[in-house]
């Protein structure tokens, strides 16, 4: 009898560490990326090893391989996360946050031998099936204007792939992208040409200094010019209609209708 209840118990034994390991082998579940919030990274399990293991996380533009450190809001990227090392069996875990370490965007179809699921608020991204590249590549649309910064958080396990958690390596990485702010340079510049007085029977001034002004007529002639300067004279004009051409000294033109009294 006793020997009965040893071999049941060995063997129950058995099937929960042969569970174990196949959970492992599909991912850990839950957010074990090593971001704020997060319950640690992989070390928590595995560790002990050295296997020469390296991990970069980033987003690129579609189809390439630069990293990029500036994302722009609403567009789509290529979403990346490379183990290295000699081991042939790697797995990972990856989210992207915003300051407030909050989900930030949203990962798109995930690929094959990966899913994507959401732990604690926040979207993770992990592997279902060891691989022996260690090379993952899925989508991340990026969040709405004002989001500001962002960071991608990643932790892989290189395993010494043999079915135990012990003598494996553990590697983290994360890397802050800026939110890419739309050059204002373009309405500074539409203003400084903006005609301040219209109609006008003495000065036309506009909102800044422009590199150009030149007044035209309606027989296509000039009847006034300056040069850098906000303020055209035009009380030798007779009254009538012209047209205020304006270039600024990033050489946007303007050219607007004017009427001298």
């Amino acid at each position: 009898m006793k020997k009965i209840i040893l071999s049941s118990i060995t063997l129950a034994s058995l099937l929960v560490i042969g569970l174990t390991l196949s959970s492992n082998a599909s991912g850990p579940g839950g957010n074990r990326t090593g971001s704020p919030g997060s319950s640690g990274n992989c070390s928590g399990c595995h560790g002990g090893g050295n296997y020469g293991g390296t991990l970069k996380v980033g987003i690129t533009e579609i189809g390439d391989t630069t990293f990029l450190s500036f994302y722009t809001p609403g567009k789509v990227y290529d979403m990346h996360v490379i183990s290295g090392g000699t081991s042939t069996k790697k797995g990972f875990q990856a989210t992207i946050l915003n300051s407030s370490n909050m989900a930030a965007g949203t990962c798109g179809t995930a690929p094959a031998g990966t899913s994507i699921y959401t732990s604690g608020g926040k979207s993770i991204w992990g592997h279902t099936t060891p691989s022996a590249s260690g090379v993952w590549k899925g989508t991340w649309t990026a969040p709405a204007a004002g989001t500001g910064t962002v960071t991608i958080y990643g932790a892989t396990v290189v395993s010494n792939a043999n079915g135990s958690d012990s003598k494996d390596q553990v590697v983290t990485a994360n890397a802050m992208i800026g939110e890419k702010v739309p050059s204002n340079t373009n309405s500074i510049e539409a203003d400084k040409l903006k005609v301040i007085e219209n109609p006008t029977n003495t000065v036309v001034r506009l909102g800044g200094v422009a590199k150009n002004m030149i007044i035209w007529n309606n027989q296509g002639q000039v009847a006034a010019s300056a040069n850098n300067t906000s303020e055209l004279n035009v009380s030798h004009l007779p009254a009538g209609t012209y047209y205020l051409q304006t270039i600024s000294e990033n050489n946007m033109h303007n050219t607007t209708a004017i009427v001298i009294q």
